[in-house]
C-alpha cells in the first residue's frame, strides 16, 4: 500500500471499535426513542405483529446475506494488507452480485412462506383476522429482504477498509431515515387518513425498506469521493487479480460457517417466536396476555437491552480486520492484545449500563412505556439485564473465533448453546413462568461464551485472569453507584410516583451522578488508566475525539 493509503486506514483497534459503537449507539438510541410515540400510533396489542415479522425477518436476512458481510470484510482487509487493490474491487463487486441475487430469491421465498409462518407464529389461538394481518406485515416487509444486502455489500467493504466512520455513519443515516418515515407515514395514516391502526405497523416495516434505501445512496454519494485512491492504486498495481473462482470459493469458505453461526446465534429468538406464545398458554395463560408479555419481552425490553448491545456489534465489526492483519502477520503478541482490549473495554461500558437495567428496571420502564403493565414490564427487564450482557460478549466470541479460523469449533459451541437453550426452555417457564424464557436464553449464550473463550485460550494461550479481575473490580464500582441511587431515593427521587416530564428529569440525574461515582471510583481503583493505557481520563476522552477527527480528515 502506498503512504497515503496507509495513512488513510490506519486506526487504533479501540478508537475505531468505539467510533463504529458509537455510530449504532446513536441509531439503536434513535430506534430506542421512537417506541414510544410508535406504540401510542399503533397500540400495544398489535406489537406482536412488529415485533414477530422481524424476529423471522433477522433469521431470513441472515440466510440471504449467506453471513458475506464479515467474509466480504475479511477478505477486503487481507488483500488490501497485501496492497492487491485489483483483487480488493473483484471481492466488492462479487459481492455485491451475490447479496443482490441471494436477496432477491429471499424475497419471493418470504413471500410464499407468508401464510404458513403467521400460523406458526400466533398459534392455533389465532383469530382469522390475525393472521391475514400478520400475513401482509410479511409481504409488506419482504421487499427489505433484496435491499439490505446491497446495503451490507457496501458496509463490509469499508469495515475491511478499516474506514468505521463510514460503515457507523451509514447506521444512523439508515436508522434516521427509517424512524422519520415510520412515524411520519404511521401519523399520516392513522391521524390523517384514520385508517385502522394496523395500517401503522405495516408503515413501520415498510419503513425498514426506505431506510435501507436511503443508506445505500449516501454510500453511492461516499463513493465518487473515497473510492479514486483505491481504483488509482489499482491502475498501477502490475500483478493480476485473485482468480474469480478462487474469490467465490474463499467469500463462501467464510460466508456459509458465518451463516450457520449467524441462524444458531439467533436460536434464542426462534424458539421464543416458536413457542413462547403457544407454551404460555398451554400452562393456563390467557392467549391475550401471552401476546402482550411477547410484544414487552420481545419489543419494550429488547429495545433497551439493545443500547449495551451496541458494543458487542461494534467491536464484533472492529476486532475483524485486526485480527485478520494479525494472523496475516503471526503477529501473537498483537492478536493476544486485541482479544485482551476487546473483553476489557466492552466490560468497562456494558457492566455499568447493565447493572443499571436490573437495579432501575422499574424506572426505566415507566419513563419509556408508561405505568401500564407495569409490573410485567419491570420482571422482564430485570431478568434482560442479564441477557444483555450475555447477548453483548456472545457476538464478539463468535466474531473472533470465525476470524481465527475456529469455524466448525464455533458452529459446535453455538448449536451446543442451541441444545441448552431447547432443553431449558420448556422447564424453566414451567415453573418459573414467562421470565423462563429469558434465562433460558442466558443459559445459552453463557455456554456459548465460555466455550468460545477456552478454545481462544487454549490455541493462542490468551490468559483472562486480568480480565476477570478487572471486571470484579468494575461490579464494585458499580456496588458504589448503587449507594448513589439508594441516597437518592431516600432524599425524595422517587421516579415513579411522578409525572413522566418531571420523571425524565429525574432519571437524568440519576444518569448523571451514577456515571459519575462509576467512573470517579473507577479512577481510583486505576481502570480506565490500565484499559485504554492513559494517565487520566481527560486523556482518553481527547484521544478518542482525535481519532474520530484524524478519521474525518482521512474521508475528506
Amino acid at each position: 500500500m502506498s503512504e497515503s493509503g496507509e495513512k488513510r486506514v490506519k486506526q487504533s483497534f479501540i478508537v475505531g471499535s468505539l467510533t463504529s459503537s458509537a455510530g449504532i449507539f446513536l441509531s439503536k438510541a434513535i430506534g430506542l426513542f421512537y417506541v414510544v410515540p410508535f406504540t401510542a400510533i399503533a397500540t400495544e396489542n398489535n406489537m406482536v405483529f412488529y415485533t414477530g415479522a422481524y424476529n423471522y425477518y433477522n433469521i431470513l436476512l441472515q440466510i440471504s446475506s449467506a453471513g458475506l458481510p464479515y467474509a466480504i470484510a475479511a477478505l477486503i482487509a487481507k488483500f488490501a494488507s497485501r496492497n492487491d487493490y485489483k483483487s480488493v474491487l473483484l471481492v466488492r463487486k462479487l459481492s455485491t452480485l451475490i447479496l443482490g441475487a441471494s436477496g432477491l430469491v429471499m424475497m419471493l421465498a418470504f413471500i410464499l412462506l407468508s401464510g404458513p409462518l403467521s400460523a406458526s407464529l400466533l398459534g392455533s389461538g389465532a383469530t382469522a383476522i390475525d393472521l391475514h394481518q400478520m400475513q401482509v406485515t410479511f409481504i409488506i416487509l419482504s421487499l427489505a429482504l433484496f435491499l439490505v444486502p446491497i446495503l451490507y455489500s457496501y458496509r463490509s467493504f469499508y469495515q475491511g477498509l478499516k474506514d468505521l466512520k463510514a460503515y457507523a455513519d451509514s447506521q444512523v443515516i439508515e436508522q434516521l431515515s427509517r424512524v422519520a418515515a415510520l412515524l411520519g407515514l404511521g401519523a399520516f395514516v392513522v391521524y390523517v387518513l384514520h385508517w385502522d391502526r394496523i395500517f401503522a405497523i405495516y408503515m413501520a416495516v415498510l419503513s425498514t425498506s426506505i431506510g435501507a434505501g436511503v443508506a445505500i445512496l449516501y454510500y453511492r454519494n461516499y463513493d465518487k469521493k473515497h473510492i479514486y485512491w483505491i481504483r488509482k492504486i489499482a491502475r498501477q498495481q502490475e500483478t493480476e487479480s485473485a482468480p474469480r473462482s478462487e474469490i467465490v470459493k474463499e467469500l463462501f469458505a467464510f460466508g456459509i460457517p458465518y451463516l450457520v453461526v449467524s441462524i444458531l446465534g439467533n436460536s434464542q429468538t426462534l424458539i421464543n417466536t416458536h413457542f413462547f406464545i403457544s407454551l404460555n398458554t398451554s400452562f393456563g395463560m390467557d392467549y391475550e396476555t401471552a401476546k402482550l408479555l411477547y410484544g414487552i419481552i420481545q419489543m419494550q425490553c429488547d429495545k433497551l437491552t439493545s443500547i449495551p448491545q451496541v458494543l458487542g456489534i461494534g467491536f464484533s465489526a472492529g476486532i475483524v480486520p485486526y485480527m485478520t492483519i494479525a494472523l496475516e502477520k503471526h503477529d501473537m503478541a498483537e492478536l493476544q492484545k486485541n482479544v485482551r482490549e476487546c473483553l476489557d473495554t466492552v466490560f468497562y461500558f456494558a457492566i455499568p449500563i447493565c447493572f443499571c437495567m436490573f437495579v432501575l428496571a422499574r424506572p426505566i420502564y415507566y419513563l419509556m412505556y408508561g405505568a401500564a403493565n407495569l409490573n410485567y414490564g419491570e420482571s422482564a427487564l430485570r431478568w434482560s439485564s442479564f441477557l444483555a450482557l450475555a447477548t453483548t460478549i456472545t457476538p464478539i466470541c463468535s466474531s473472533m473465533m470465525m476470524t481465527l479460523h475456529f469455524r466448525k469449533a464455533s458452529i459446535f459451541y453455538l448449536f451446543v448453546g442451541f441444545v441448552v437453550k431447547c432443553i431449558s426452555f420448556y422447564p424453566l417457564i414451567r415453573y418459573t413462568g414467562y421470565s423462563g424464557a429469558i434465562t433460558s436464553s442466558v443459559l445459552c449464550s453463557v455456554t456459548i461464551i465460555y466455550l468460545c473463550l477456552a478454545k481462544i485460550s487454549n490455541k493462542y494461550h490468551v490468559n483472562y485472569s486480568l480480565t476477570f479481575i478487572r471486571a470484579m473490580k468494575m461490579l464494585l464500582c458499580c456496588m458504589c453507584m448503587n449507594g448513589a441511587f439508594v441516597l437518592m431515593r431516600l432524599v425524595g427521587f422517587n421516579i415513579v410516583e411522578n409525572n413522566r416530564l418531571l420523571a425524565l428529569f429525574q432519571m437524568a440525574v440519576y444518569g448523571i451522578i451514577g456515571a459519575g461515582v462509576y467512573f470517579y471510583v473507577s479512577i481510583l481503583m486505576k481502570l480506565p488508566q490500565a484499559i485504554f493505557h492513559i494517565s487520566s481520563m481527560r486523556e482518553f476522552v481527547k484521544r478518542l475525539i482525535k481519532g474520530q477527527l484524524n478519521q474525518r480528515r482521512r474521508s475528506s
